[in-house]
C-alpha cells in the first residue's frame, strides 16, 4: 500500500510526525491514518492552569508533573481541548464495535451512494470459542477445510451482489447480501480523554483480536503528539 502523507501544519507543536499510516491487519487493505491534530501536552496544561490566567509555550518539568496528576486523579477536562482526526480503513464488525463509542465525531463512506470496492477482511488463523465467555475467543489453529468454506461463502456474496447489481437492483439493496467482513471506511475524531477511554476498552485482554490491532496503531499514531500525556495514561493503566 503507497504511504500517503498529510500538509503540515502552520503550528510546529501541532505538526503530526511519522509514521502516519499503519496497516493494523497486515493484510495490505486495512488502515489506520492520522489526518490531522490540534493540540500539544501544552494545551493540556494551559487548559488546566486557566484558572489563575496563566499560559505556557512549552513544558516544564512541573508542567510535566501536573499532567501526571491531573491523568491519576481523573481531572479530565484538561485533556479535552484538542481534536485528532483519523482515517479508518476496517472490516464492518469492527466498525460496529466502534462505534459503540459515542462521545466521537464519525462519517462513513455510504454503500448506497457507490459501488462495494468488493474488499474482505479473511483471518491468517481462526480462534476457538471461549466456553465461559460468551463474546470471547481463545486460541489459535489452521485448518485448509475452514479457509476454504470461508473464502466460498465471500465468492457466493460477491457473485450474488454483482448479479443483483447487473439485473437493475439498487446499491442500498444488493449490499444486503455483503458480509460483515467486507471493508469500510470513515473519520474518526475524537479528543484525546474519549481517545484514552477508547484504548482502555479496546486494548483491554478481553476486547476482539482486530480491534485491539486498531487501538494499537491509534496509540502509536498518537503518541508523538502528546507524550507526555500519554505516558501518564500508561503508567496508570500499566500499558507498555
Amino acid at each position: 500500500m503507497q504511504d500517503r502523507t498529510i500538509t503540515p501544519s502552520t503550528q510546529p507543536l501541532h505538526e503530526p510526525t511519522t509514521p502516519q499510516l499503519i496497516d493494523p491487519l497486515g493484510d495490505g487493505i486495512s488502515s489506520v491514518e492520522l489526518v490531522r491534530v490540534s493540540g500539544s501536552d501544552v494545551d493540556v496544561v494551559n487548559a488546566a492552569r486557566v484558572s489563575f490566567g496563566k499560559t505556557v509555550t512549552e513544558l516544564s518539568e512541573q508542567d510535566k508533573k501536573l499532567i501526571a496528576y491531573l491523568m491519576e486523579h481523573d481531572h479530565t477536562s484538561p485533556f479535552e481541548h484538542n481534536q485528532l482526526s483519523f482515517r479508518i480503513k476496517a472490516p464492518i464488525f469492527v466498525a460496529r464495535q466502534w462505534m459503540r463509542h459515542r462521545m466521537n465525531s464519525y462519517n462513513e463512506i455510504s454503500y448506497r451512494y457507490v459501488k462495494a470496492p468488493l474488499e474482505f477482511y479473511q483471518p491468517k488463523q481462526w480462534r476457538f470459542q471461549d466456553a465461559v465467555n460468551r463474546q470471547a475467543s481463545y486460541g489459535a489453529f489452521q485448518d485448509s477445510e475452514v479457509d476454504q468454506t470461508y473464502q466460498h461463502a465471500l465468492q457466493t456474496a460477491v457473485q450474488a451482489y454483482e448479479t443483483l447489481l447487473a439485473k437493475g437492483v439498487c446499491r442500498e439493496l444488493a449490499r444486503g447480501v455483503l458480509p460483515v467482513c467486507t471493508y469500510t471506511q470513515f473519520m474518526f475524531t475524537c479528543n484525546l480523554h474519549s481517545l484514552t477511554h477508547f484504548l482502555r476498552l479496546r486494548l483491554h485482554k478481553g476486547a476482539q483480536w482486530e480491534i485491539q490491532q486498531y487501538a494499537k496503531g491509534l496509540l502509536e499514531l498518537t503518541l508523538p503528539s502528546f507524550p507526555v500525556s500519554l505516558a501518564a495514561w500508561r503508567n496508570k493503566h500499566g500499558q507498555r
